[in-house]
């Protein structure tokens, strides 16, 4: 493996684990949601047994858009690494 193949996996390798870090961070959800249902009931409300839950709009990043990143950034390594590759022994 040459100079330019470790760098590239290398930078593929932190962009992976930044988005699994990322995705960990968010909260490990499954799949990607993009509101989220927050309870703003108050005491008093919750006295009379009354709800006030609203739908809010906050982008949280699921396992299904992760895994669908990270096979594009495996198949570009991969596709760069080949040509790489294949330039080494033109030379």
């Amino acid at each position: 493996m040459n100079k330019s193949q470790k760098i590239l996996f290398s930078i593929s390798a932190l962009i992976i684990i930044s988005i699994l870090s990322f995705w960990l961070i968010q909260g490990g959800e499954l799949f990607t949601k993009t509101k989220i249902l927050v309870d703003n009931t108050s005491e008093l409300d919750k006295a009379l047994g009354i709800k006030n839950e609203v739908w809010v709009d906050k982008f949280i990043l699921g396992l299904d858009y992760s895994a669908v990143i990270i096979l594009g950034v495996l198949i570009i390594t991969f596709l760069i690494n080949y040509y790489l590759k294949t330039k080494r022994k033109e030379l």
